[in-house]
């Protein structure tokens, strides 16, 4: 898993048993909305978040954590920074049918 962000930054990864894509949230537990993940501000936020998906990864409930930096502005919203998360939460980008 990479190094924390100094920033504003959600936790997410998949989940082992279906793959969804999952947030980590503030009551410590994973989610499939965006809407639920805890937003962690600062470093030592985002230290903690960093370790709760190391710890998650270790007991094998999730794959692939990682942080997503989302943008800085004085807001609750949780918009990515990265096109590719953009890209990542508006799911597949091929046609199921086209992928069988």
């Amino acid at each position: 898993m990479a190094a924390a962000l100094t920033t504003k930054a959600i936790l997410t990864a998949n989940d082992v048993r279906n793959g969804d894509i999952v947030f980590w949230t503030a009551d410590q537990r994973w989610s499939t909305s965006i809407d639920d993940a805890a937003i962690g501000y600062g470093k030592d936020d985002t230290d903690q978040l960093a370790d709760a998906g190391k710890q998650a990864e270790a007991a094998n409930t999730v794959v692939g954590a990682y942080l997503i930096a989302l943008r800085p502005e004085e807001t609750t919203a949780r918009v990515p920074v990265k096109m590719r998360e953009v890209r990542r939460l508006a799911g597949p980008s091929i046609e199921f049918a086209q992928a069988a």
